[in-house]
């Protein structure tokens, strides 16, 4: 993977910032428009419906969790898909999911119309589209300052909402429930119940949003799941409680034909201050909704532009890092389905598409898995696999099913449009396969390489976890130097054998790993390019590292993931297979010091000043214990009963060539290297005695 000089996405978004966007995706039309809806064709049901729909919402969204944390990529589901199932799927599922992620937002600025007139004498339609303008600019500016105005949003619904469900309950606790109200309590039957479930199942369609951000997001293994789950949890709840109230509070003659149907409940249980923050919520909640879609939706366009399946235009970002062309379009689209459709009608198309979609992304986990692509090493896993992704494919198909005919023509001719479009303009000038290729092997069918290198690419934007020892890698790194002329090939067969004398495997399997199974990370630099190739193997326990520097460059030719560019430092990693994760986190973090300090490594003059140069911030030295030397103390003690000074740290003992697994019962030995890592205050200078504490008499 070259990293060049296009602007990249930056990693800004914390957990408040996932919750925010998933949460507030969800809770609008859901909440404020729909219960009407669903009451009319459910009864007091609707209930038991939106329940239901955020229980069916599980395996999907832990599915998405795994997807997200394995690859964290602009365009969350649509990535996902089309590098599972493939270029030609991954172009129906990015149309797909564009869409339904519009007529989402659509749904919402229709409640948002209803809502309005509430306050002001206006044309609601008219003002939807002013306010689908500001939040399409708010978009253009930057997903940072829209994630931050989500998260105020957000706040300020959940906190009017929770006095909503308070007043609610205290005047049914008052005055009872009118029970005519319940009775019949399922109008429709079961039958109606599920209808209605597939109904409001768009409801939960936003809990999806934040995947498509997730290269935006800091620590995605653990914030895009976490995220997810209490966006579903906080989402699911007030939906049911919400829905309770509006039930049992609102006659079923009124409810049944109103389009704000929180507020005639707020009427009947909160004084007229506590009616008008609900409107003003649920206002913020519309908005919400709409700006967290546009964020995500535009996401779509250029994830597919960047690929090949879109103009190229369209994957370019803005001076503000954004995807400015694919917001603009996303925000026009949004209007145009406002103008054109009723709500009823919007909301079976949006559901009918986030259906499709939650199913396919179930698929997606299990070609993933089944494709045993090492480097797919998603940092969260989904329980109970396959059963989940099963059970989510099936909830799917039977929701879909109770939608009626026009939301499976509308899918139809979407599907048959983007696959035309796939066949006419992506064809040439696409040529990955997806991982269902991978599954498929045992049939002849030729795989996709190129994945593999990307996906490791993909993992190295989580950044380092509690136990990834970074400093241990960095210290355990052998170092070479090569003279001119030579190759990359000739300089992995020296790399191999110094790999193959650590994990025990012949030097000729270590270079052919990295030739047909490795990725490589090219840092372009004006004085010191360097790349980072990267293979996984079965034999490895601990990640090895081997350093080649050549001051006259090693050409990196198209066999190894190169164009001819020649580097200054090669950066052998041997990861493990048991491990993926770990070892391409690492490699990430290497990568990333070697982005902007690369020009520190080639003025090193020694080993320990190369490391140092890969260890900002702390010092590195290394002792070789010797009979006769400065630190001769250290010969035949146990690791576990050597004090160190305060911040220092043993990082790693190399005996004869071979690194020492470091542990409390290790005895130094005569000619052991060791190397030790502490803050430059207390680390002494080279050729000094190791940084002990001080024996009191």
């Amino acid at each position: 993977m070259a990293a060049g000089a296009a602007r990249k996405l930056t990693r800004s978004l914390e957990l408040r910032h996932v919750f925010a966007l998933s949460t507030g995706a969800m809770l609008s039309s859901g909440l404020f428009l729909l219960p009407g809806l669903a009451a009319a064709k459910a009864g007091p049901a609707a209930i038991v419906a939106y329940l239901l729909a955020g229980t069916l919402a599980i395996p999907a969204m832990l599915s998405v969790a795994e997807l997200s944390t394995a690859l964290p990529k602009a365009g969350g589901t649509y990535y996902f898909l089309e590098r599972a199932l493939g270029p030609a799927v991954g172009t129906v599922a990015g149309f797909g999911t564009w869409l339904s992620l519009i007529l989402k937002d659509a749904f919402a600025m229709v409640g948002m119309s209803a809502y309005l007139v509430l306050i002001v004498d206006v044309d609601g339609t008219t003002l939807a589209l002013v306010l689908i303008g500001l939040f399409t600019l708010v978009n253009v500016v930057g997903s940072k300052a829209s994630a931050s105005v989500q998260l105020v949003m957000v706040a300020f619904i959940l906190v009017v909402m929770a006095w909503f469900l308070v007043g609610g309950f205290w005047e049914i606790r008052s005055n009872g429930i009118d029970s005519s109200r319940l009775d019949p309590f399922f109008t429709s039957g079961w039958s109606g119940v599920l209808a209605v479930t597939g109904l409001v199942f768009v409801s939960y369609g936003g809990l999806t949003k934040v995947a498509s951000a997730a290269e935006e997001v800091e620590d995605p293994s653990h914030r895009i799941p976490l995220g997810m789950m209490l966006s579903l949890g906080v989402a699911t709840l007030l939906y049911t409680l919400g829905v309770l109230v509006a039930v049992v509070v609102v006659p079923p003659e009124i409810l049944h034909e109103d389009l704000a149907p929180i507020h005639t409940a707020a009427v009947a249980v909160l004084p007229t201050a506590g009616v008008w923050l609900v409107v003003l919520a649920a206002l913020a909640a519309f908005a919400s909704a709409v700006n967290a879609g546009i964020l995500a939706a535009a996401r779509y366009p250029m994830a597919m532009a960047r690929d090949g399946l879109l103009p190229a235009r369209l994957g370019g970002l803005s001076r503000y890092g954004t995807p400015a062309v694919g917001v603009v379009i996303t925000g026009a689209m949004i209007a145009l389905v406002v103008v054109a459709f009723d709500a009823e009608a919007i909301a079976k198309l949006a559901s009918a598409f986030v259906l499709l979609t939650l199913g396919m992304v179930n698929l997606a986990v299990l070609v993933l898995r089944a494709s045993r692509i090492v480097s797919y090493a998603p940092a969260f896993r989904t329980p109970f696999y396959p059963f989940t992704q099963f059970a989510g494919i099936a909830v799917s198909v039977l929701l879909i099913s109770q939608l009626g005919l026009v939301p499976l023509v509308f899918i139809g001719i979407v599907t048959v449009v983007a696959w035309v479009w796939h066949h006419l303009y992506a064809t040439p000038r696409t040529n990955r396969a997806g991982a269902i290729r991978h599954v498929f092997e045992r049939w002849g069918e030729g795989v996709d390489r190129g994945l593999d290198r990307e996906m490791s690419a993909a993992m190295a934007g989580h950044g380092l976890r509690g136990d990834d020892d970074y400093a241990g890698l960095i210290a355990r790194a052998a170092v070479l130097s090569v003279s001119s002329g030579t190759d990359i090939a000739e300089a992995a067969e020296r790399v191999s054998t110094v790999i193959s004398d650590r994990i025990g495997l012949s030097a000729d399997l270590v270079s052919d790993q990295f030739l047909e199974t490795g990725s490589l990370w090219i840092q372009p630099s004006d004085d010191h390019p360097t790349a980072t190739p990267v293979a996984l193997f079965e034999a490895i326990d601990d990640d090895q590292l081997v350093i080649v520097r050549a001051a006259a460059g090693i050409r990196i030719p198209a066999a190894w993931g190169g164009s001819g560019e020649r580097v200054n430092a090669l950066f052998f990693l041997a990861g493990t297979a048991a491990n993926p994760g770990r070892s391409l986190r690492l490699a990430g973090e290497l990568a990333g010091y070697l982005h902007g300090g690369a020009r520190l490594i080639g003025s090193a003059g020694t080993e320990a000043e190369v490391k140092s140069a890969l260890l900002p911030g702390v010092t590195l030295r290394q002792y070789t214990l010797l009979p006769e030397g400065h630190d001769v103390g250290l010969i035949g003690e146990r690791v576990g009963d050597i004090e160190w000074l305060d911040g220092v740290e043993l990082a790693s003992v190399t005996r004869f060539g071979v690194s020492m697994p470091i542990d409390a019962d290790l005895v130094l030995e005569p000619d052991d290297q060791l190397t030790l890592l502490g803050p430059d205050a207390v680390m002494p200078v080279a050729g000094q005695p190791a940084p002990l504490v001080p024996v009191r008499p």
